[in-house]
């Protein structure tokens, strides 16, 4: 059985059925009414304390989402309590559940971190999404180093779904299913990270988004 970690939101059961997941929900918080003095982390620290006692599995997938993304806006009319929102919150989220991850991963077990990032092309007004996604890679590698010694591979796949509207500038992504789906070309990604022929890839990167990244 493959274990979850991700919010309890629409875009996240769907990916938990696409990949008959059992899904551990990540607390959502409310950070416009806690304000920006991250009061808002303790109901955080407290799951991640209490879920890491939980029983460990070979496969473990972290998606801790939000329900909407919201329209994209330049770094320059960001404000501050957006940027929380949007990025410091989330990072805390991810942060929490990455940190389960690695506590309820079996030894010899793989963990894939699934990120919405767009394409470097596309990114304009994501400051925060993008520089999320980037934080969240370089978390996945950290780990990679940290759980190796007992055989734990840990890996990322970023997506495009939700986050980039088609059409999208020239050229084109070269294969005309961009920017696919969580249930069909995310999840097969992912599935792809978790499976026994992977076992020589960690601390790598896969992109999900029909080639539009480029690497």
């Amino acid at each position: 059985m493959t274990l979850l970690l991700g919010t309890d939101c629409e875009p996240v059961h769907r990916l938990a059925g696409a990949l008959e997941a059992d899904l551990v929900v990540v607390p959502l918080v409310d950070v416009e009414r806690a304000g920006l003095d991250w009061t808002w982390s303790e109901p955080l620290e407290a799951w991640r304390t209490a879920s890491s006692e939980g029983p460990k599995d070979r496969a473990v997938v972290v998606a801790p989402w939000t329900e909407d993304l919201g329209e994209a806006v330049a770094l320059a009319d960001l404000p501050i309590e957006t940027w929380v929102a949007r990025h410091e919150a989330p990072f805390a989220r991810w942060f929490a559940a990455m940190g389960v991850a690695a506590a309820r991963c079996a030894d010899r077990g793989a963990i894939v971190a699934l990120v919405e990032q767009p394409a470097p092309l596309d990114c304009a007004g994501r400051a925060a999404e993008t520089g999320l996604a980037d934080a969240v890679e370089t978390l996945a590698r950290s780990l990679a180093r940290s759980e190796g010694p007992r055989g734990v591979r840990v890996n990322t796949v970023t997506t495009p779904a939700r986050i980039t509207q088609v059409p999208v500038s020239q050229p084109p992504p070269p294969l005309d299913s961009f920017p696919g789906t969580l249930t069909i070309e995310a999840a097969g990604a992912v599935r792809a990270l978790l499976g026994i022929d992977a076992l020589g890839i960690t601390a790598s990167t896969v992109h999900a988004d029909a080639g539009r990244t480029g690497r």
